[in-house]
C-alpha cells in the first residue's frame, strides 16, 4: 500500500516537472508583419491567443527592412506583406515555403489627409502647390511609398514633380509611421492606403485619385517562413487568418476581402502588386 501511494506521488511530481518543463521550453510564434497590417493585426493575435493558448511574438516594420531581418537571422515563423511581389522575392531567395502562400486581404492607394480636409486637398496635383506639408514612405524599403513614387511619376510633369519634392517634409520607414504623421498633424497629407481611415476615423480623411491615376493594388499575403522550427503552429495560424473571424477583423478596419471590392472601389480592375522601381530621383531625407 505504501509502495503504491509512493508511486502515485512519484508520478505526479514527474508529471509536473515534464509538464512545466515543455511550458518553460515552449518557443512563442514569430511573425514577421509589414506594419501595414499592424491594427488587424493586433486584434487577429489577441483572438489567436485567446482561442489557441498559444503566445505569439510579432516583429512589424517596412517590408524591406523586415526581410533583410529574416534573410540574416534565419529566425520566424509567419512573414505577412502587403504584395505578391514581395511575397516573390521571399519565394525566389527561399525565405518562404511556397506551397503555404495565401491571400488574406486587399489594398489601393489613395490620398489621406486630416480629418475635415482644412487644407482642401481634392486631387494628387493639389499636392504640388505651395505650403503643402506632404509625407512619404521611404520608396526603398516600403510597399506605399514605392507605390507613391510610381502615382507621382506616371501623372505628373517635370515641374509638378519637383514641386511636390519641396514639399514632402520627411520619408518615413514604415506605414505606421506614415500614418502617424497624419494623425498628429505633422503634415497636410500622405499617399497612403483607402483602409486607414478605418484606423483612425476621428483623425484621417480619404481623397480618391482618379481610376486612372491607379496602376496597381496591393494583395496582403502570407506564408510560412522556411527557417520555422514551428511548421504545425504555423500552419495553424495561417488557417486561422484565413477564418472568417479574421475576415470580420479585416472589414471592421475597411480592407477589401476580394479583388472585385477593390476594383469596385477603384473604379476599374488594376494590377495586382507587380514589379516596378519607379523610385531613381527620390531620395530618403
Amino acid at each position: 500500500m505504501c509502495k503504491k501511494i509512493l508511486s502515485a506521488v512519484l508520478f505526479f511530481f514527474l508529471s509536473v516537472f515534464f509538464m512545466t518543463d515543455y511550458a518553460i521550453g515552449k518557443e512563442p510564434l514569430l511573425i514577421f508583419c509589414g506594419a501595414a497590417f499592424k491594427r488587424p493585426m493586433e486584434d487577429i493575435v489577441k483572438l489567436y491567443q485567446q482561442e489557441t493558448d498559444t503566445k505569439v511574438d510579432v516583429n512589424y516594420g517596412g517590408v524591406g527592412t523586415l526581410f533583410s531581418q529574416i534573410l540574416l537571422s534565419k529566425r520566424g515563423d509567419v512573414f505577412v506583406v502587403p504584395s505578391p511581389d514581395i511575397m516573390g522575392r521571399a519565394k525566389t531567395k527561399g525565405v518562404v515555403i511556397p506551397d503555404s502562400i495565401k491571400d488574406i486581404a486587399f489594398v489601393a492607394p489613395c490620398i489621406n489627409v486630416q480629418k475635415g480636409n482644412p487644407k482642401n486637398i481634392q486631387t494628387l496635383k493639389d499636392l504640388t502647390k505651395p505650403g503643402i506639408k506632404v509625407g512619404l514612405a521611404n520608396p526603398e524599403i516600403v510597399y506605399i511609398g514605392a507605390i507613391a513614387v510610381e502615382i507621382m511619376e506616371k501623372n505628373l510633369s517635370t515641374a509638378e514633380k519637383k514641386a511636390i519634392k519641396e514639399n514632402v517634409v520627411t520619408y518615413v520607414e514604415d506605414f505606421n509611421k506614415l500614418a502617424t504623421l497624419i494623425v498628429l498633424k505633422q503634415v497636410d497629407a500622405i499617399i497612403g492606403f483607402h483602409f486607414l481611415e478605418g484606423w483612425y476615423p476621428d483623425k484621417v480623411g480619404t481623397i480618391k485619385l482618379k481610376t486612372s491615376e491607379i496602376s496597381r493594388i496591393g494583395a496582403g499575403q502570407t506564408a510560412v517562413i522556411s527557417y520555422t522550427g514551428n511548421r504545425t503552429e504555423a500552419d495553424k495560424f495561417i488557417l486561422f487568418l484565413l477564418s472568417e473571424d479574421v475576415k470580420t477583423i479585416f472589414r471592421k478596419y475597411q480592407y477589401f476581402g476580394s479583388t472585385d471590392e477593390a476594383f469596385r472601389w477603384v473604379g476599374a480592375r488594376k494590377i495586382i502588386g507587380g514589379e516596378f522601381t519607379a523610385i531613381e530621383g527620390w531620395v530618403k531625407k
